[in-house]
């Protein structure tokens, strides 16, 4: 089986990629002239999903929709063009010259990030345009694909990935950088695990920290539970920093050592402070403590040093 995709494939152990690659790309071209003795042509019939009338078997197969590459010939004569992602079997497809049966990559997006798996289609052998995914509703869930090109007559339940699509198209190698639904996406994963593969574009934006609330900003410390989170974040997958110096409440820089930096945010009139450990992820949308107190910074920055 040869895949039309080439990147990394989200959701496998140490980043691993997966490449698709298919050293045929040369278009195959049907030609066929008129005849004129009358002769008749047998009808290429198309499997689908269900009992055919015919009584023929019930053949099963995912579609991705159409394209405009294949043909067969009528009982006429006339050559009739035949989408190749309406050939549902390995068979269907090798009998069509402009067809070739392939692999592409299906992503899902859960608790535990991104996931991804090989389906097979049958797809255009000389394809056009980059790399693009798409996604419609089945049986009330996303399906989300990745094409190594740009199909151009897919049916109308298909609509390309953007911002407004389902989370899972944060996973693929070529939709948009979404930074409004960056919150949303890192935030469905409940444990480090997930946190870690919730990657977009193959690059690891969420760090899984441990937080810390500190009631409203009145520069007082309260005592209530830390709760791990899944966040967006700069270097999520660094675990090394440069120290500095934290501000001096109430005890943040016991003998003026440089200490891993803190991090603060006002949560819908929630403080909340983070020290991430290891320190390298730098939390997005959260603010630097600094050393030297500022009247907008908290007090509560120095929370973490009690």
């Amino acid at each position: 089986m040869s895949l039309m995709f080439v990147g990394a494939l989200a959701g496998c152990p140490n980043n691993t990629e997966v490449t698709a690659t298919d050293a045929d790309t040369t278009a195959a071209t049907t030609t066929g002239e008129t005849n004129t003795t009358p002769t008749t042509t047998p009808t290429t019939t198309i499997p689908t999903t269900g009992d055919t009338t015919t009584g023929d078997a019930t053949t099963t197969a995912t579609t991705i929709g159409e394209s405009s590459t294949g043909e067969s010939a009528s009982s006429t004569g006339t050559v009739e063009t035949v989408a190749c992602t309406d050939l549902l079997t390995m068979e269907t497809c090798a009998d069509d010259k402009a067809c070739k049966w392939s692999g592409i990559i299906a992503f899902t997006y859960s608790a535990q990030g991104c996931q991804g798996s090989i389906v097979n289609f049958c797809v255009d052998k000389a394809p056009a345009g980059g790399a693009s995914a798409w996604y419609r509703d089945v049986d009330g869930e996303p399906q989300v694909v990745e094409f190594g090109y740009t199909p151009t007559d897919l049916d109308p339940e298909w609509k390309p990935c953007d911002c407004d699509g389902p989370l899972a198209c944060l996973c693929t190698s070529v939709t948009e950088d979404c930074p409004a639904r960056q919150d949303e996406f890192c935030g469905v994963n409940i444990n480090d695990s997930g946190c870690q593969k919730a990657v977009f574009k193959g690059n690891p934006i969420c760090a899984w920290l441990l937080i810390s609330p500190e009631g409203p900003a009145d520069d007082a410390c309260e005592v209530k539970q830390k709760n791990n989170k899944c966040v967006p974040a700069m270097d999520a997958d660094k675990v090394t920093c440069e120290l500095s110096d934290l501000p001096p409440y109430p005890n943040c820089n016991p003998g003026n050592n440089p200490q891993k930096p803190v991090y603060w945010r006002d949560n819908e009139g929630t403080i909340e402070v983070v020290q991430p450990d290891p320190c390298g992820p730098i939390p997005i949308g959260w603010t630097r403590c600094d050393a030297v107190d500022t009247p907008e910074q908290p007090d509560e920055c120095g929370c973490l040093c009690t």
